[in-house]
Protein backbone atom coordinates (compact mmCIF):
# COMPACT_ATOMS: atom_id res chain seq x y z
CA UNK A 1 0.00 0.00 0.00
CA UNK A 2 1.10 3.46 -0.86
CA UNK A 3 1.54 5.74 2.18
CA UNK A 4 0.41 8.76 0.16
CA UNK A 5 -3.06 7.29 -0.16
CA UNK A 6 -3.51 7.65 3.58
CA UNK A 7 -3.10 11.45 3.46
CA UNK A 8 -6.24 13.54 3.69
CA UNK A 9 -7.05 16.38 1.30
CA UNK A 10 -5.94 19.89 2.14
CA UNK A 11 -8.76 22.04 3.50
CA UNK A 12 -8.40 25.66 2.50
CA UNK A 13 -9.61 28.34 4.91
CA UNK A 14 -12.69 30.36 4.09
CA UNK A 15 -12.17 33.35 1.84
CA UNK A 16 -11.58 36.60 3.66
CA UNK A 17 -14.72 38.72 3.55
CA UNK A 18 -14.83 42.42 2.81
CA UNK A 19 -17.66 42.79 5.29
CA UNK A 20 -17.57 43.93 8.01
CA UNK A 21 -15.08 46.61 7.11
CA UNK A 22 -12.07 47.26 9.24
CA UNK A 23 -12.15 50.49 11.28
CA UNK A 24 -9.59 52.16 9.01
CA UNK A 25 -11.92 51.79 6.05
CA UNK A 26 -14.73 53.36 8.07
CA UNK A 27 -12.48 56.33 8.90
CA UNK A 28 -11.53 56.76 5.25
CA UNK A 29 -15.18 56.51 4.19
CA UNK A 30 -16.32 59.15 6.70
CA UNK A 31 -13.40 61.40 5.76
CA UNK A 32 -14.38 61.23 2.07
CA UNK A 33 -18.03 61.95 2.89
CA UNK A 34 -16.94 64.86 5.10
CA UNK A 35 -14.73 66.33 2.39
CA UNK A 36 -17.54 66.08 -0.17
CA UNK A 37 -19.96 67.77 2.24
CA UNK A 38 -17.42 70.51 2.96
CA UNK A 39 -16.81 71.10 -0.75
CA UNK A 40 -20.57 71.34 -1.42
CA UNK A 41 -21.03 73.74 1.49
CA UNK A 42 -18.15 75.94 0.28
CA UNK A 43 -19.51 75.94 -3.27
CA UNK A 44 -22.90 77.05 -1.99
CA UNK A 45 -21.32 79.79 0.12
CA UNK A 46 -19.43 81.12 -2.92
CA UNK A 47 -22.38 81.01 -5.34
CA UNK A 48 -22.82 84.77 -5.07
CA UNK A 49 -19.32 85.28 -6.54
CA UNK A 50 -20.13 83.15 -9.57
CA UNK A 51 -23.41 85.02 -10.04
CA UNK A 52 -21.73 88.43 -9.72
CA UNK A 53 -19.03 87.47 -12.23
CA UNK A 54 -21.74 86.22 -14.59
CA UNK A 55 -23.54 89.58 -14.28
CA UNK A 56 -20.27 91.40 -14.86
CA UNK A 57 -19.63 89.37 -17.99
CA UNK A 58 -23.11 90.24 -19.31
CA UNK A 59 -22.41 93.99 -19.22
CA UNK A 60 -22.11 95.72 -22.59
CA UNK A 61 -18.65 97.27 -22.25
CA UNK A 62 -18.93 99.20 -25.53
CA UNK A 63 -21.22 101.82 -23.92
CA UNK A 64 -18.90 103.36 -21.35
CA UNK A 65 -21.44 105.26 -19.25
CA UNK A 66 -23.91 102.35 -19.01
CA UNK A 67 -21.12 99.89 -18.29
CA UNK A 68 -19.84 102.04 -15.41
CA UNK A 69 -23.35 102.38 -14.02
CA UNK A 70 -23.97 98.61 -14.20
CA UNK A 71 -20.56 97.85 -12.74
CA UNK A 72 -21.20 100.23 -9.84
CA UNK A 73 -24.61 98.63 -9.33
CA UNK A 74 -23.06 95.16 -9.00
CA UNK A 75 -20.43 96.43 -6.55
CA UNK A 76 -23.06 98.25 -4.46
CA UNK A 77 -25.30 95.17 -4.32
CA UNK A 78 -22.42 93.01 -3.09
CA UNK A 79 -21.39 95.61 -0.53
CA UNK A 80 -24.91 95.99 0.84
CA UNK A 81 -25.68 92.28 1.01
CA UNK A 82 -22.31 90.93 2.13
CA UNK A 83 -20.47 93.75 3.89
CA UNK A 84 -23.23 95.69 5.62
CA UNK A 85 -25.35 98.82 5.41
CA UNK A 86 -22.49 101.24 6.13
CA UNK A 87 -21.66 101.26 2.42
CA UNK A 88 -25.10 102.55 1.40
CA UNK A 89 -24.44 106.32 1.64
CA UNK A 90 -20.94 106.16 0.14
CA UNK A 91 -20.18 107.59 -3.29
CA UNK A 92 -17.30 109.07 -5.22
CA UNK A 93 -13.79 108.52 -3.98
CA UNK A 94 -15.06 107.50 -0.51
CA UNK A 95 -16.86 104.61 -2.20
CA UNK A 96 -13.72 103.45 -4.01
CA UNK A 97 -11.64 103.79 -0.82
CA UNK A 98 -14.23 101.69 1.02
CA UNK A 99 -14.00 99.01 -1.68
CA UNK A 100 -10.20 99.04 -1.46
CA UNK A 101 -10.33 98.62 2.34
CA UNK A 102 -12.17 95.33 1.88
CA UNK A 103 -9.21 93.71 0.08
CA UNK A 104 -5.53 93.45 0.99
CA UNK A 105 -4.13 95.53 -1.88
CA UNK A 106 -5.89 98.56 -3.41
CA UNK A 107 -7.58 97.75 -6.68
CA UNK A 108 -9.54 100.88 -7.62
CA UNK A 109 -7.54 103.79 -6.23
CA UNK A 110 -5.67 105.66 -7.70
CA UNK A 111 -5.80 103.98 -11.14
CA UNK A 112 -9.59 104.17 -11.53
CA UNK A 113 -10.19 107.50 -9.81
CA UNK A 114 -12.32 108.73 -12.78
CA UNK A 115 -14.74 105.84 -12.11
CA UNK A 116 -15.69 107.61 -8.87
CA UNK A 117 -17.01 110.63 -10.77
CA UNK A 118 -18.25 109.27 -14.10
CA UNK A 119 -21.87 108.96 -12.98
CA UNK A 120 -21.93 112.63 -11.97
CA UNK A 121 -19.87 114.06 -14.84
CA UNK A 122 -20.54 112.46 -18.25
CA UNK A 123 -17.44 114.02 -19.88
CA UNK A 124 -15.05 111.84 -17.88
CA UNK A 125 -13.69 108.74 -19.60
CA UNK A 126 -12.78 105.46 -17.92
CA UNK A 127 -10.77 102.60 -19.36
CA UNK A 128 -13.58 100.01 -19.37
CA UNK A 129 -11.18 97.13 -19.88
CA UNK A 130 -9.27 98.11 -16.74
CA UNK A 131 -12.54 98.65 -14.87
CA UNK A 132 -13.81 95.20 -15.89
CA UNK A 133 -10.55 93.60 -14.78
CA UNK A 134 -10.50 95.49 -11.46
CA UNK A 135 -14.13 94.70 -10.66
CA UNK A 136 -13.67 90.99 -11.38
CA UNK A 137 -10.53 90.96 -9.24
CA UNK A 138 -12.35 92.70 -6.37
CA UNK A 139 -15.25 90.21 -6.54
CA UNK A 140 -12.80 87.31 -6.36
CA UNK A 141 -10.72 88.74 -3.49
CA UNK A 142 -13.24 90.39 -1.17
CA UNK A 143 -13.63 88.56 2.13
CA UNK A 144 -17.26 87.99 3.08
Amino acid sequence: MNPLDQLKDIHLPEAVSFWPLAWTWWVILFAIIGLIALALWYRKQQAWRRYALKQLKAIDWQQEHNACRDCNKILKQIALQKLGKESAPLSGENWLEYLDKQVKHPIFMPHLRPFAHILDEPNIHVDTHQLHKATAQWIRKVKC
